[in-house]
């Protein structure tokens, strides 16, 4: 089963990976729609990935890839499942890509690139301003649910201090 909750407009992936927030919480996965250049060298008091790289948190696998547009993509490994989240159609035709279980995407350009691609896959279109869900499975031989939930959870902004 795939678990994806709607937390006040972001995305909570497996109760781990937190994608889109704005705001961020100390309890998840922050995942940055976008590249930053500077990186965060103070110690933060949740933990962010805001740039293209390999990360190790809490046993979640995450790879940032970055496309010329800035906009992070990710390759997400949790236990024994692989997510894509997808925000530029162009990173689809990265190998790395294609051995993902689920793709995860908002984007129409990149729902259009799936389609065209016409491969065996899970993919999952994240539709924040209708709170649903639209799952494909295409040419899956055995269905797997996907467990949607909305909340209007809100978080408060998370105190840094810098020195």
């Amino acid at each position: 089963m795939v678990n994806i909750k709607l937390e006040s407009g972001w995305f909570l992936l497996e109760n781990k990976v937190l994608f889109g927030a704005s705001v961020p919480n100390k309890d998840y996965i922050n995942l940055s729609l976008e590249k930053w250049d500077d990186i965060v060298t103070e110690t933060l008091p949740y933990s962010l990935v805001e740039f293209q790289w390999e990360y190790d948190i809490d046993s979640v696998w995450i790879k940032a890839l970055a496309g010329k547009d800035n906009r992070l993509n990710y390759l997400i490994k949790i236990k024994n499942k692989k997510y894509a989240i997808i925000q530029n159609p162009k990173i689809l035709d990265n190998d790395e890509v294609s051995d993902m279980d689920y793709r995860l995407y908002i984007d129409e350009k990149v729902e259009n690139k799936l389609d065209q691609l016409e491969l065996e896959w899970k993919k999952i279109r994240l539709d924040a301003e209708n709170w649903a869900l639209q799952v494909d499975a295409k040419d899956d031989k055995k269905h797997e649910e996907v467990k949607i939930e909305a909340s209007n959870t809100t978080w408060k902004d998370p105190e840094v201090e810098v020195d």
